[in-house]
């Protein structure tokens, strides 16, 4: 297909619900384009970095200093973009991380597949069964690792086996036992990960997912789908395409199709489309909304009911990290996995009585800079690379999760700011609660529990509500009615009849559980959706 052709679908984003979008309908026939504002990263992106030295040397450099901050690692990374090519503005409120290349963050993905319980669709035009169906053919597709345990909070799906337990492991899972807590598991990780060995994505144990995937073990669009719709003459992949508005006759109730700019040549184009899917994120998808105003809808397409941008949600979280001294000394385990073999789950109080729950993960790996001697100031410099070896297999970190909180002065909006493009961004004006504070509070309590059940020494703790979550909701929320929301119960904008909306932007309340894979369950759903009125006779849609 040429730039001037026309496609039946243009999808904006390539990310969790863009590439299973793609997929489906470019499998089932749909003249399909593909638009990503970044580029294709090269297949060997991941495995031409250097690998961290830790293994070599114990994570003791010549400039290695202490103490060191054990969890910036996850959030400084030079895939992630710069104030002056993101969509929004620098904050001091929330922290926006985002990835301009093809699969957006889930080039960074750390994997984690779980299902919504029936109680976290409290609130949707749609509950659990409508989309358990498409769950289930989402981790087909995309191989999730797990087992099937029977809790209610954390329904079962299709998986793989997972990673042995190592030490560690069972460390925390004993510790996590002995609270005699009822609503406390230990159990393993979901993870769209390939396990299995002798394949040419089988995981190949690196011990942390969240550096890129140098395989392609870990699910991402560009490594399992697009291959097989590549070359499909009805498929197109447009990168280095920042779509910019979306472009409609005045007054229509259909949108035309979006403008975007290339941005290697700063050329403006035009691509017509007989639907377009919004599935850009929740800061992004606002963004472009809010940017198509015009005469009609002076505050941005999809926007009457005032909803857009609105309700913005992150998980608030805890995050722990200490050396076990059961594990001093102990040979490392011989297949370290990809680090979080375990999914924590439990319920927390507040101090009004309140319970709530939360999820997390315990995460083991080999530390590339040895944390864990920060605070030892009574250890000599000399002894420290003794005592690192020593220590060098027993650090273990809990990140716990509690439920995003959807309160109306969180939000985004249009700034007066541009980006490297002239593209107006959008500005963010975010602050957590005093309930979620207690909520991180609970669980910082908790998650110290544990550790010290498990042998913990010196715990290094940080937490945060600002956005490092990064399971970013609630911008153009799902609702029955255009007075409540943004999108119906097919992700169709309210009063239109041809523009969606399809990522974590549409999720009205943000649980405890990680987002992605209800992303990509929706975004089958509408494939199937799209599919359906397709072939439905002309009379039965007149």
């Amino acid at each position: 297909m040429s730039e001037s052709d026309h496609c039946e679908v243009c999808i904006v984003g390539t990310g969790a619900g863009g590439g299973i979008l793609a997929h489906q309908l470019a499998q089932a026939g749909f003249r399909v384009v593909s638009l990503e504002q970044g580029r294709m990263l090269e297949p060997d992106h991941f495995a031409r970095i250097d690998p961290p030295g830790a293994k070599l040397d114990f994570g003791i450099r010549d400039n290695s200093v202490w103490p060191s901050e054990p969890h910036d690692s996850l959030f400084v990374h030079p895939l992630f973009a710069r104030e002056d090519t993101r969509s929004s503005t620098t904050s001091t409120q929330f922290q926006q991380y985002q990835i301009l290349a093809v699969n957006g963050l889930q080039n960074l993905w750390n994997g984690v597949s779980v299902r919504f319980a029936t109680s976290d669709f409290d609130g949707w035009p749609i509950g659990y069964d409508d989309l358990a169906p498409h769950y289930t053919a989402v981790e087909k597709l995309i191989t999730v690792c797990g087992t099937e345990e029977g809790l209610d909070a954390l329904p079962d799906g299709a998986y793989v086996p997972p990673k042995p337990l190592r030490l560690a492991d069972q460390l925390i899972v004993k510790a996590v036992d002995g609270l005699g807590e009822p609503d406390a598991r230990a159990i393993p990780n979901r993870k769209a990960i390939e396990t299995r060995p002798g394949l040419a994505t089988s995981c190949i144990s690196c011990g942390i997912c969240t550096s890129g995937c140098p395989v392609g073990s870990v699910y991402k669009f560009s490594a399992r789908l697009l291959p097989e719709i590549a070359r499909l003459p009805n498929y197109e992949l447009r990168s280095n395409a920042k779509v910019v508005r979306l472009l409609r006759a005045p007054g229509a109730t259909n949108v035309d199709g979006v403008e975007y700019i290339d941005t290697v040549t700063g050329e403006r184009r035009r691509l017509r489309a007989d639907r377009v899917v919004l599935a850009a994120g929740a800061i992004e998808s606002p963004r472009i909304l809010f940017n198509s105003a015009d005469e009609a809808d002076p505050a941005g397409l999809g926007n009457r009911s005032g909803h857009v941008g609105m309700w913005l949600q992150d998980n608030p979280k805890s995050v722990l990290s200490t050396s076990l001294w059961r594990l001093w000394g102990k040979r490392p385990s011989p297949d370290i996995g990809y680090g979080d073999l375990l999914i924590l789950m439990a319920r927390g109080k507040l101090p009004d009585g309140a319970e709530f729950p939360f999820i997390g993960h315990a995460i083991h790996g080999t530390p590339e800079v040895p944390h864990y001697l920060g605070g030892m100031s009574f250890i000599p410099p000399f002894a420290k690379p003794t005592v690192a070896r020593m220590m060098f297999s027993s650090y273990v970190t809990l990140g716990l999760f509690s439920a995003g909180e959807a309160l109306p002065g969180n939000r985004i909006r249009p700034a007066a700011a541009t980006d490297r493009y002239g593209v107006p961004q959008v500005s963010v004006d975010f602050a957590a609660s005093p309930r979620a504070h207690a909520t991180m509070d609970a669980m910082d309590a908790w998650g110290r529990r544990v550790l010290r059940a498990a042998s913990s020494t010196l715990v290094h703790a940080t937490r945060d509500a600002s956005g490092t979550g990064i399971h970013y909701a609630g911008t153009t929320r799902i609702s029955a009615n255009p007075i409540e929301g943004v999108v119906d119960a097919g992700l169709r904008c309210h009063g239109f009849e041809n523009l969606h909306v399809c990522d974590g932007s549409v999720i009205p309340q943000l649980p405890d559980k990680h987002l992605t894979l209800t992303i990509m369950a929706l975004a089958h759903r509408l494939a199937g959706q799209l599919l359906a009125a397709r072939n439905m006779p002309a009379e039965a849609t007149a």
